[in-house]
């Protein structure tokens, strides 16, 4: 398979996904994933990368300033035609926006300068407890109590729940499709995070990213 995907053949191949990542290991190693995307078609591996790519950079950790992430945004965005791709970016984009604005309310900051649809509102609506997005984003209150609470595992757990849950909402409207692969991976990158943290990774996560609040004055992490 070269310039085009057998999808009914290929998402066949691929070990089941669970419906939470809530499990001890990834339904397929990284090696063997990567190895089985090697058989897509060309065009279909273009897109796969922008993808990867995409969700790597999301899942570091660097110093960053909301500068640096606009730009990286921008560069995405006018690269990226596919509309699910589009969609993927956008909201890992929104729920970094949410949570950098809990953040840096908790330590008394200014808002976010950040990136997508909800800056404006934010800044509107800073001095509610939840921006007034919880109808679009219920899992704010819960990741604002656990930031209170210094509960750094339960942050992670529930930002990537609330993510989880929008790629399986997504992947129930599409059937042996490329979408369908598209999702996979995404899920697959939170199963892969999820079975990597324990609990003083996680704290130390946490304690890293509010040092580096401070320090810097709040970029987007």
């Amino acid at each position: 398979m070269t310039a085009a995907t057998n999808y009914h053949w290929f998402i066949s191949s691929l070990p089941h996904m669970p419906r939470s990542f809530d499990v001890e290991h990834v339904p397929i190693s990284g090696i063997r994933l990567q190895e089985r995307l090697r058989m897509l078609g060309d065009d279909d591996k273009v897109i796969v990368e922008q993808v990867q790519r995409f969700l790597l950079w999301d899942r570091q950790q660097p110093e960053r300033t909301d500068e640096d992430v606009q730009m990286e945004y921008d560069r995405l965005m006018s690269s990226v035609s596919n509309p699910l791709v589009r969609d993927i970016i956008t909201y890992r984009m929104d729920v970094r926006t949410i949570t950098s604005a809990l953040r840096r309310r908790r330590l008394g900051l200014e808002p976010p300068t950040a990136v997508g649809q909800y800056v404006d509102h934010i800044r509107e609506h800073w001095i509610h407890s939840d921006f007034r997005l919880q109808r679009e984003h219920p899992w704010i209150s819960g990741v604002r109590e656990a930031l209170d609470a210094s509960k750094p595992l339960s942050v992670e757990r529930q930002l990537l729940n609330a993510t989880w849950d929008r790629w399986v909402k997504l992947s129930d409207g599409f059937y042996f499709s490329f979408e369908t692969i598209l999702l996979y991976l995404a899920r697959w990158e939170i199963v892969d995070r999820w079975t990597r943290l324990d609990e003083s990774a996680g704290r130390q996560k946490f304690e890293n990213l509010l040092a580096q609040t401070m320090a810097s004055g709040g970029g987007i992490k």
